[in-house]
């Protein structure tokens, strides 16, 4: 009973008090097994259980569940002599005090055995456990009677299970591990739905699309199989003509607002299939979006081989919607790839697909009808996330006229032209020439393409020097222009380390304002928060401005909180957070080209992470994306290539050639006004490679900076090279605040170290267990305390084994005798290890001993 423990300890509680419980799901829920393991658990506490089952094909028989169960006799000869012979011998079963009545499936039970259990409860208190379909409201019977003397009961929902325990049923299920993505991809395509996912991974072994390797099962082919229709069908029983039509439209349109969907179905209708547990109403914003549930159903119709209903269906939705989309682009039969789902929702990347999809429907539809800047604009957005409609972008920019509409749309429209033209055409100069001539007789509204442009001229190129008077705002500006130069510049700003001018640009941004273009001034304020110490805060922000954008179905937004989120994690060490993250973003697709800053932070983060914990093919992949991303290095940190390139060259163990990438970098970074990033890159190339005069230059040009952040990893930085271990101790407090705790650890480790170099024992003793006390009080965080120093150490497996008993605490000689090696065996493996591992004693052996024995 995974994932079902409480409500199976809240069954058994409301049996034991003599209250009736109804077990409601979906098909393939787990109500079955459910009634199975409440059995179990209610005979153990000696409980009678008499369990009857409902058969559909013998619904027109009257007592003949009853009669299968063994209560009552078959033969009786009169009607109502037969009822009252089931009757009593229901009540001589139930006799005993702690007796229970079981009715798995009563959707299909005859009335009469339900007319029978019904009177003995009324009579006798007898406590009824059944299990029912979601749908029929309470007061119904089997077959859908109204019946207003029915007693009442609990109700328990088997509701969807959660990834993790979806993981764990399916790993069961099959005796082995199972790859993250295949889970994910099943996951997705049941809605959590138990019986569903392993109807699933059934099909996908017995016919080769789920197969084993290395003791790890991984889908290698598409997960729909033909062999699915007929657990897919059971799913549509007791379904009306109309309302399965009703389901397979909403299917076929994909996702979309209630609105839309209202002109194809009726409103009872659409409450059946609710109330069935077959669509699901996604609130996004001030909308509703209405998609069919579980996703299965959609690949379902979607496979569906009858030619004439889907052409009577499709005539049916361009009639009631008035499209002018052509059927072969409403109806694409291409299945929404769900292979890396994120975890917090099995309908999330489905949504976004769909939701994509639609979007692009109606946006064409708004163009072809009426090519305006306004119209064009929100079909080229709708177009950015299909990376196969470049050509159809161009035709679209080509198409309109850009003299057309109000100041407002003209100005948005000649923007997004200009973005395209400097991020994937490459033209940055003559993007900005033209943008600035277009809009030079647009009034107030021009100065939103100021905001703009220097946002891209310091994305793809430097801060520009007079970005201070092109970002001026004057009372006479519309609030939305405002708010545009606001955020422009917040990006600056930023890019410079001036975080309490930033801090200060954002408070001044109103609340209703602060989306009034988008969700950029939100996201940069988690970079703030950072800047200025606020490290929990900073993580707290951005993963609250994920959850935000998710629930808009906002896949930009997901994406730019998410990329700040996993920047904030890494710094932490908190690689399996940031991996949780990465798994969401990625799941979500590619950027567009004009937001693809984020993207560049994930791949490098993505990649950066991979590598530290020894996964060198995965991300030597993030790094091959990252290398193909049509974009330059941007100015905010985590946006330089250079990260992944010098983990992958540190990992190989040439340190010296890793830092002089990353010192590069930052000199590159710091000509082109990206300051925070580049006093980020010089702090950690000092770090790895300690260096007095690359020390004194980054001290001299974080000092141009905010020092919340910076400050306590400079003094870390100077407390080691001076050997200074009081300095060390007394930073620990400030790399805590600011979510360093690695460093912190390396700082104790370090100062006790220092301490029994100098005889000062009884200090080293107080600091170490200073360590210890933090590490405990980190919990069970994996904490990251190698960073860069991380390197791939090749020991042979003789050296292996004898490396994980010193990480046991066994001596040379006890190590000898564990092996039946001499002694001089054991001390010459450790001194090649020690070498290879580049530890100076045992102790530090130990500590590293997790960075290498993988």
């Amino acid at each position: 009973m995974i994932g079902r423990d409480q409500d199976l300890t809240m069954a058994v509680s409301l049996v034991n008090s003599g209250a009736s419980v109804d077990i409601v799901g979906s098909r393939g829920s787990g109500r079955s097994a459910f009634l199975s393991a409440l059995k179990t658990r209610l005979e153990l506490d000696e409980w009678q259980v008499i369990a009857v089952r409902g058969v559909a094909s013998l619904r027109q028989h009257p007592l003949a569940a009853m009669h299968l169960a063994g209560v009552g006799a078959p033969n009786e000869p009169r009607a109502g002599g037969a009822i009252q012979s089931a009757a009593e011998a229901l009540r001589e079963q139930t006799r005993f005090a702690k007796s229970v009545l079981f009715l798995d499936d009563w959707d299909d039970l005859d009335e009469s055995s339900w007319g029978v259990a019904e009177a003995v409860r009324r009579a006798t208190g007898l406590p009824i456990v059944l299990s029912r379909l979601q749908g029929l409201r309470a007061r119904h019977t089997p077959s859908g009677l109204h019946a207003s003397t029915l007693e009442p009961t609990f109700v328990i929902e088997m509701v969807p299970i959660r990834f993790e325990e979806l993981e764990q049923v399916i790993s069961g299920h099959l005796a082995g591990q199972i790859e993250k993505s295949t889970i994910s991809r099943l996951y997705a395509k049941s809605g959590g739905i138990v019986g569903l996912a392993l109807s699933l991974v059934d099909a996908g072994v017995r016919e080769g699309r789920l197969r084993e390797s290395d003791g790890v099962w991984v889908a290698t082919r598409d997960m729909w199989s033909p062999g699915l229709r007929g657990v897919v069908e059971a799913h549509l029983e007791n379904l009306g003509s109309d309302a399965r039509d009703a389901l397979e439209i909403i299917a076929l349109v994909g996702v979309a607002d209630i609105e839309t969907v209202r002109k194809l179905v009726s409103w009872d209708t659409l409450e059946l299939l609710e109330e069935r547990a077959m669509v699901k109403l996604v609130p996004s914003g001030n909308r509703h979006l209405v998609t069919v549930v579980p996703p299965l159903l959609v690949e379902f119709f979607r496979h569906e081989p009858v030619a004439a209903r889907r052409i009577r269906l499709t005539e049916l939705i361009l009639e009631r919607l008035g499209a002018a989309e052509s059927m072969g682009v409403l109806l694409a039969s291409a299945a929404p790839d769900d292979e890396n789902v994120g975890e917090s929702d099995a309908l999330f990347v489905r949504l976004l697909q769909e939701r994509a999809r639609t979007r692009r429907i109606v946006t064409k539809a708004e163009w072809e009808q009426s090519p305006t800047p306004s119209t064009a604009t929100t079909y080229i957005r709708a177009l950015m996330h299909a990376p196969e409609a470049r050509g159809l972008i161009a035709e679209v920019f080509e198409s309109t006229d850009s003299s057309l509409g109000d100041e407002a749309s003209r100005v948005e429209y000649l923007i997004l032209r200009a973005q395209w033209g400097a991020f994937v055409d490459g033209t940055l100069d003559a993007a900005l020439s033209s943008l600035a001539s277009a809009t030079r007789d647009l009034g107030v509204h021009r100065r939103a393409a100021d905001a703009a442009s220097v946002i891209v001229e310091t994305s793809l190129r430097a801060v520009p020097s007079d970005f201070a008077d092109r970002l001026e705002i004057t009372d006479d500006l519309p609030e939305a222009v405002r708010v545009r130069l606001l955020e422009a510049q917040m990006f600056v700003l930023i890019t410079l380390g001036r975080f309490g001018d930033a801090s200060r640009v954002f408070l001044s941004i109103g609340e209703k304002e602060k989306n009034a273009v988008g969700f950029a001034p939100n996201v940069l304020y988690g970079l703030v928060l950072l800047g200025l110490g606020d490290h929990a805060g900073a993580v707290s922000w951005s993963l609250r401005g994920v959850d935000e954008a998710h629930g808009f179905l906002d896949v930009d937004a997901v994406r730019a909180h998410g990329a700040v989120a996993a920047l904030c994690l890494t710094i932490e060490g908190d690689y399996a957070g940031t991996e949780s993250i990465l798994n969401t973003m990625f799941a979500a697709g590619d950027a567009p080209p004009h937001l693809q800053g984020s993207q560049l932070t994930l791949l490098n983060i993505a990649s950066l992470v991979a590598i530290r914990r020894g996964n060198m093919a995965l991300g030597e992949k993030y790094a091959r994306d990252l290398a193909e991303l049509p974009i330059a290095d941007g100015p905010l940190p985590g946006q330089a290539r250079a990260w992944s390139i010098a983990q992958d060259v540190a990992f190989n163990g040439d340190l010296a050639a890793a830092a002089r990438i990353l010192w590069d970098s930052a000199e590159e970074l710091w000509e082109r006004g990206a300051r925070f990033a580049a006093v980020l890159a010089y702090m950690t190339n000092v770090e790895m490679l300690p260096d007095a005069e690359r020390l004194a230059t980054t001290r001299e040009r974080a000092a141009l900076i905010d020092d919340a952040y910076i400050k306590p990893h400079l003094d870390f930085l100077t407390a080691r090279f001076e050997n200074d271990p009081a300095g060390l101790i007394a930073n620990v407090p400030a790399l805590l605040e600011t979510g360093r705790p690695g460093l912190a650890l390396i700082s104790l480790r370090r100062a006790a170290e220092l301490y029994q170099e100098s005889g000062e024992y009884d200090r080293s003793v107080a600091t170490e267990a200073e360590h210890d006390q933090v590490l405990k009080e980190l919990g069970d965080r994996g904490i990251d305390t190698t960073r860069f120093q991380a390197t791939a150490i090749n020991l042979t497996d003789r050296e292996l084994e004898i490396a994980r008993y010193v990480g046991q605490g066994l001596t040379n000689p006890e190590i000898a005798t564990r092996l039946v090696l001499s002694v001089r065996t054991v001390e010459s493996h450790m001194h090649r290890i020690m070498r290879k591992t580049n530890v100076a004693n045992r102790r530090e052996l130990i500590r590293n001993l997790e960075s290498f024995a993988r």
